[in-house]
């Protein structure tokens, strides 16, 4: 179907206007009753029955092989200037301080919920060399993945009595693969095994997040997905650049020498072995000079500059031009990477507050992990505490503006409080909301 055919008026047939069109028109209430058990519409996926599956069919990624697909995203992480400052600028955008927050119970028995979150997180992480607190490992493991890969998964792991989390194993997240039950709707993660089969996992036990999943993709979508062609062109214009550089050299001098007149008397085999004598001196003094050294003649000789002629091709302009869908694809602000075209302050304060809004719904996703993490650890331990976890807010572009816009918002929400607009506990709940 052409693309403008999408924007066309449609002819849609007009039902009778009659007393059964009209209460087909007006929707009808339904009772809480009349609510189906089991979806009555279409998935967005044509179900495929992969490794031998009869019933429901496995959600095809959208990458044609993660397998692979995921360790070229690292490498171009490790390899590439500028995605690894943009990811590395990424991570530390949303690696803001980490707090616990303990709610439920007496008091007596948070003190206790927190003895217990601490020890948890002393062997929670596998590798536990360098005596950092396990959830910021994990933090900052889940940060990694889902701006390089777009996706992040792990297993939690019981102790042998069951009686608590004994580890957190992350899993690589190219082995997941998703299957949809047609009648339910439901879909539950499997992974692939060595020899090619889909093993389920347990739900209860697995985590996975997907960044920008959709309804049609669970998996989620890398960052760096659309990056390799440019890439490849940066690094080809690189390369082109160095050859043409090493081509050019050292600058190029062009000597010269006008032969002195010949003088009364002088034979011609005389004058030629005076001329050949003056140019192998010059020839000789030019090869055995120091360079900071000066080189004296009479007035006959002259050094120039030699070089190509025509126009070059103006490097700066095609990296630039590069380098801009290299932002585009990180979605970063280019002074992160070390560019900036920008010279107004509301151009870059847009940036800002667009990448802070970007990193806040990455670190709900991260809160979630570390609340699911805690939260399973003292239900293991018959504990009625909660865990929140929170990530602290991003520094205001100005504390000063910011400092007065705070200030005026206070004031507004009091004054309603005294008109009785709000209650206390709605302006409680309003001055959470700013934090």
């Amino acid at each position: 179907m052409p693309l403008f055919n999408w924007f066309k008026t449609r002819n849609r047939p007009t039902p009778a206007k009659t007393r059964n069109a009209e209460i087909i028109r007006t929707p009808q209430p339904n009772p809480p009753t009349a609510l189906p058990k089991r979806p009555k519409s279409q998935g967005f996926h044509d179900l495929l029955p992969l490794s031998g599956s009869l019933y429901g069919g496995f959600i095809e990624p959208p990458d044609p092989s993660p397998e692979r697909w995921h360790p070229f995203l690292r490498y171009l992480r490790d390899r590439i200037p500028d995605i690894s400052a943009g990811v590395w600028a990424w991570v530390r955008l949303c690696s803001t301080k980490r707090t616990l927050e303990y709610s439920g119970g007496s008091v007596f028995e948070r003190e206790r919920a927190e003895r217990i979150v601490r020890d948890l997180e002393s062997r929670i992480l596998e590798s536990s060399f360098d005596h950092r607190p396990g959830f910021d490992g994990i933090v900052e493991q889940f940060f990694q993945s889902v701006f390089t890969v777009g996706s992040y998964s792990g297993e939690v792991i019981a102790e042998r009595g069951r009686n608590g989390i004994a580890r957190f194993f992350p899993v690589d997240s190219a082995t997941i693969r998703f299957k949809r039950f047609p009648t339910s709707g439901r879909v539950s993660p499997h992974q692939i095994q060595h020899d090619g089969e889909l093993a389920p996992l347990k739900e209860e036990s697995f985590f996975y997040f997907g960044l920008d999943a959709d309804p049609s993709n669970p998996y989620g979508r890398s960052p760096l997905m659309s990056l390799p062609i440019v890439i490849r062109l940066q690094q080809q214009l690189f390369e082109d650049m160095g050859k043409t550089a090493h081509n050019a050299g050292y600058p190029t001098l062009h000597v010269k020498y006008s032969a002195p007149e010949r003088e009364p008397g002088e034979s011609l085999a005389d004058y030629q072995d005076r001329v050949q004598q003056d140019f192998d001196s010059i020839s000789t003094a030019m090869q055995t000079r120091s360079p900071d050294s000066n080189f004296l003649t009479q007035d006959n000789v002259s050094i120039e500059y030699i070089g190509a002629n025509g126009q070059m091709l103006r490097w700066k302009e095609t990296l630039e031009t590069i380098s801009e869908q290299v932002v585009a694809g990180l979605h970063i602000a280019p002074m992160l990477i070390g560019r900036n075209y920008g010279t107004t302050q509301s151009w870059a304060r847009a940036q800002y507050d667009l990448m802070v809004n970007n990193a806040a719904s990455v670190q709900r996703a991260a809160a979630r992990l570390v609340e699911w993490i805690a939260n399973l650890e003292l239900a293991f331990q018959n504990s009625p505490v909660r865990v929140g976890c929170k990530f602290a807010p991003h520094s205001a572009w100005n504390d000063i503006d910011e400092a007065r816009a705070q200030s005026i918002r206070l004031s507004s929400l009091i004054k309603l409080r005294d008109e009785g607009l709000i209650s206390d506990n709605q302006l409680i709940a309003k001055l959470e909301e700013c934090r």
